[in-house]
């Protein structure tokens, strides 16, 4: 059985026409007919993962020779851990999986949990599900009318920083943490380790 797998946000369904078409044309490529679709759509930016989502009832059910389809690794969880568990309950169970905007290709012919490039998998997902997550809040934000860019006053903390550079190196010279300069100052962490990285200390 080839299952189909589509996942929106409440914010943004419009995409779901779009990942069925790409689907649609890459299973056209591949002499493939989907006999099932399945759509998860998230109850809304950071309100956590859902309890019970359809992907993980369908996993369940699917046996070795199945193949899933979706269109990049992003729409099967929120998180690295989600993406991952799902991924490996496929490998066990002898599933197919096609990510198409990947272009990942998860069958017989690799053994992914043996394979040193496993490291550079798990970091290209992590970098997709981040890069999702922040098109979903710019979304979400743009919908419901939120302010878009970095918060108001950390650009003017920076600056802030920048006047008071020969203080602040020489706080590090003499040994102090992270927690006291930032104290001292008033700033964040961030806000500490960009000015940081701007001068190479």
């Amino acid at each position: 059985m080839i299952i189909a797998y589509l996942r929106v946000g409440t914010s943004n369904k419009e995409h779901l026409e779009i990942q069925k078409d790409e689907i649609k044309r890459f299973a056209s490529d591949h002499q493939m007919n989907v006999d099932k679709w399945v759509t998860d759509v998230t109850i809304g930016f950071g309100k956590g993962k859902e309890d019970e989502r359809n992907i993980d009832m369908v996993v369940d059910r699917m046996q070795k020779g199945d193949t899933l389809i979706f269109l990049d690794i992003s729409r099967l969880g929120r998180t690295l851990s989600e993406v991952m568990a799902i991924m490996s309950r496929c490998m066990e169970k002898g599933v197919q999986v096609y990510s198409i905007k990947d272009r990942y290709a998860l069958d017989g012919a690799l053994n992914l949990p043996v394979m040193g490039s496993v490291f550079n998998l798990v970091t290209e997902i992590e970098h997709s599900l981040m890069s999702t997550r922040t098109k979903e809040a710019l979304t979400h934000k743009k919908n419901t009318g939120g302010p878009l860019g970095r918060p108001k006053g950390s650009a003017a903390k920076q600056s802030f920083l920048d006047a008071h550079k020969e203080e602040v190196i020489s706080m590090l010279e003499r040994g102090d943490t992270v927690i006291e300069i930032c104290k001292r100052f008033n700033v964040s962490r961030n806000t500490y380790y960009m000015f940081k990285r701007n001068y190479g200390l």
